[in-house]
């Protein structure tokens, strides 16, 4: 991101109340000098400061203002709230409101290969994966319990739950199988039959280094991730785009490590990145269990490189809490030159062990738990720590927590 703008300017979409929130920081005091207006078409905002002048794109049209007011003389901080333009109507709530899955079924080219998106190397050979289907919410088998009295296949009247749901694998704790030709979306994964993989550009580190199972190193955490898996590398660049799941069948490639083609009604031509599939998964987490605050741990595997489970040990005391605080905006900043882009506004800290596993044991807890691999963690405080800079000054910290945006 570009830092070296001497005015910062920082505009944020508040459709619910039909104005556009503006925030400024200057590099020098305000003085007699310093003058501020919107363009005539009511798109774009102009700063004029120490004899120079920066322009911003404003993420939503407002009423036309030939010269704003500017207060606070003596300090180095303008704010403005500015109305939308009554032309606009209700187009911008209805563009903000839908939420965006990164890579849904439709999205993608049946037959695509699937190649790493780092060095390009081949993960899936085209015309392997011949179909596309978008997995169910990960609490589809919880839902079914309450849907129905009896379940799917089941013509018996008994209620004896779970040996029913056992025996036909269904219930809470069934799976979805991997299927050979089909690629299964999930919000931030593709699932895939480990068959359709090209064995030659891809490995566990288990087969790279001939480490057994039983040399695999124990868990003891209070809270560890669900399944214990086999992180998946790409052989070229090394670079970790998956883990084959615990049965050994089938494989998960997260989507911001591959390539996949897009079918031709997509004109965006922007790949998924980190932050929009971990905004997708805070979302989702949000809409299913009501909590905005998550607390984001390490994916535990059954092998892992020596200076990962070295890294993981010393951060075992700092991980990374989020709290979701708006879940749709949009915004433009001078330090983001592809505005106005949409986004999910966030405070996040970094708390100890002890203290995360305090939240997420309490009795009235509203803290939920979210996996991602230790160099994606990584990744996604940087993504946050460089957001909190496209803001200004006095926006970048509340109380504890530093604000953040996240992509969608």
């Amino acid at each position: 991101m570009d830092t070296s703008h001497p005015i910062l300017i920082y505009a944020e979409l508040l459709s619910n109340i039909r104005q556009v929130s503006v925030g400024c920081s200057l590099r020098t005091p305000v003085s007699s000098s310093t003058r501020a207006s919107i363009s005539s078409d009511g798109q774009v905002l102009a700063v004029n400061h120490d004899g120079l002048e920066t322009s911003l794109r404003l993420p939503g049209r407002v009423a036309s203002i030939k010269q704003l007011p500017v207060q606070n003389r003596g300090t180095k901080n303008l704010s403005w709230r500015l109305p939308l333009a009554r032309t606009l109507g209700h187009t911008v709530s209805s563009m903000q409101e839908g939420q965006t899955v990164p890579w849904s079924a439709n999205d993608l080219q049946p037959e695509s290969h699937i190649a790493c998106r780092t060095c390009r190397a081949t993960i899936v050979e085209s015309g392997t994966i011949k179909e596309w289907k978008d997995l169910p919410s990960e609490n589809w088998a919880e839902m079914m319990e309450f849907w129905h009295c009896h379940k799917p296949h089941d013509h018996g009247h008994g209620h004896n739950g779970d040996g029913l749901t056992t025996s036909k694998a269904y219930g809470a704790s069934s799976r979805i199988s991997a299927q050979s030709a089909i690629g299964f979306v999930d919000l931030t994964s593709f699932l895939l039959s480990e068959k359709d993989l090209s064995s030659g550009n891809v490995s566990t580190l288990e087969k790279r280094k001939g480490i057994s199972h039983d040399e695999a190193p124990e868990n003891n955490d209070a809270h560890h991730s669900p399944d214990e898996n086999l992180p998946l590398f790409c052989k070229t660049c090394n670079s970790q785009v998956g883990v084959v799941n615990d049965q050994g069948t089938s494989v998960s490639l997260f989507k911001w490590q591959v390539h996949v083609n897009e079918q031709s009604h997509r004109n965006s031509g922007d790949l998924p990145e980190l932050s929009q599939c971990v905004s997708a998964m805070l979302l989702a987490t949000m809409a299913r269990s009501g909590c905005s605050k998550s607390i984001i741990l390490p994916l535990k595997t059954q092998v892992q490189r020596t200076e990962e489970v070295s890294q993981a040990n010393e951060t075992t005391n700092s991980v990374l809490n989020v709290w979701v605080f708006n879940s749709s905006i949009t915004f433009s900043s001078t330090e983001e030159a592809r505005s106005p882009i949409r986004a999910v506004k966030v405070f996040y800290r970094m708390v100890t062990q002890a203290e995360a596993d305090k939240l997420l044991d309490s009795m009235t807890s509203d803290v939920q738990d979210i996996y991602l691999p230790v160099d994606a963690i990584e990744k996604l405080i940087n993504i946050l720590g460089d957001s909190n800079h496209v803001l200004p000054q006095n926006d970048r910290q509340f109380k504890e927590w530093k604000v953040g945006l996240l992509e969608k």
